[in-house]
């Protein structure tokens, strides 16, 4: 558990600086403390919370809001199937409490020490350790976005934060044994994103499934030439 809090210390500057954006977005629709923190910690994505705090400013209708939150969160249904086979053996109410606090950082981190050969037990309280440390810096960074925010001149243009948290944490996972494989997904991964956009900001699911399907393929053709520990 205590690996896992250090370990997010180096991630800290980026989540905080995200949630102050979110906190600081939310603020400024109009929307009250309460309401602007009950967000915060009731969603927890930072992404759609951004896409939240932008519809419901141009007044798109309810569910319009709440679909678009729950396409953008559609990578975490590929997260959670990708971990659980880890943690089998793990309580059921620790798996959904586990489930509220997942986001991009423990999943990469966590996944990271899997692939090293780590035990479950292991595994479980570094993922708790993580989580828990990035929770609390996120509300503590959605608190001083939510009564800073207005102070923030838009000048400075603190949306390229959020590009640069994703980069932190796609360029350790390529260099795990498999990085061939991850560098082929990743660039697959680009490429969709990158296209022409498509309805309800579907580019960033469609890309995670591009990029996993190709990695898929890649280990099956890659794992007779290799002797490398299995995903």
């Amino acid at each position: 558990m205590w690996a896992g809090i250090l370990t997010s210390l180096p991630l800290m500057m980026g989540v905080i600086s995200f949630s102050v954006i979110c906190g600081a977005s939310a603020s400024g629709i109009g929307l009250s403390f309460a309401q602007a923190w009950g967000l915060s910690w009731i969603v927890f994505a930072g992404s759609s919370q951004i896409v939240f705090t932008q519809l419901m400013g141009s007044g798109a209708a309810g569910w319009v809001v709440v679909l678009t939150g729950w396409v953008v969160n559609l990578r975490f249904l590929m997260y959670s199937a990708t971990l659980a086979p880890h943690f089998r053996n793990t309580p059921r109410l620790a798996r959904w409490f586990g489930a509220y606090l997942l986001v991009d950082q423990s999943f990469a981190t966590t996944l990271e020490r899997i692939l090293e050969g780590r035990s479950e037990r292991e595994n479980v309280w570094f993922y708790a350790g993580i989580s828990l440390a990035l929770w609390v810096s996120w509300q503590a960074g959605s608190i001083a976005g939510i009564l800073l925010g207005s102070f923030i001149p838009a000048s400075w243009s603190m949306d390229f934060l959020v590009a640069l948290n994703f980069i932190a944490l796609l360029i350790p996972l390529l260099g795990n044994p498999l990085a061939p494989m991850a560098r082929v997904a990743a660039a697959i991964g680009a490429l969709v994103a990158l296209a022409p956009a498509l309805p309800f900001k579907l580019n960033l699911l469609v890309a995670a499934l591009a990029g996993a399907g190709v990695a898929t393929l890649l280990e099956k053709l890659w794992k007779p030439a290799t002797s490398g520990p299995p995903s």
